[in-house]
């Protein structure tokens, strides 16, 4: 079955969309303040989700050209709080890595260099042949994978 979206928790959207939309090319699709009676949910369902009462979020929906979906979502109440860094690496449970396909992966990887985010291996490398890779961290530290898949 395929997937409808991922949702990513971050600690501020304002400055997690720019790197969404501007390093990654995602476009705003839908956003939305799910504050109770003015969102998508009512008082009781948004606490039900959130699991505390009076809870409120921010939420934008961005897509890329494929339709590849991502809900960024930042909690005010209950407040977000970042992952510690050495769960936001391998070795812990969960999903590890959110990969994206790239077309010019080395455009991309001076893009994120230039930009001031942190790579996991400072260098674009080969998991098989024709594919090329790098790792990289959202700025909440969230591993990201660029893929770019060459002809054999």
């Amino acid at each position: 079955m395929p997937f409808h979206h991922i949702c990513v928790m971050v600690s501020d959207l304002d400055r997690s969309l720019p790197f969404y939309r501007d390093l990654l090319g995602f476009k705003n699709v839908l956003a939305d303040h799910a504050e109770p009676g003015g969102g998508w949910f009512d008082a009781p369902t948004l606490d039900d989700i959130l699991g505390t009462k009076n809870a409120s979020n921010r939420i934008v929906i961005v897509a890329d050209d494929s339709g590849a979906t991502l809900e960024l979502q930042q909690a005010h109440n209950p407040r977000t709080t970042k992952t510690p860094d050495e769960y936001l690496r391998y070795g812990a449970t969960g999903l590890a890595e959110l990969a994206i396909a790239v077309t010019d992966i080395d455009d991309l990887f001076q893009r994120v260099k230039a930009a001031g985010h942190e790579t996991q291996t400072g260098y674009i490398w080969s998991p098989s042949p024709g594919l090329r890779s790098f790792l990289f961290y959202d700025p909440d530290g969230a591993l990201i994978q660029a893929m770019e898949t060459r002809a054999a």
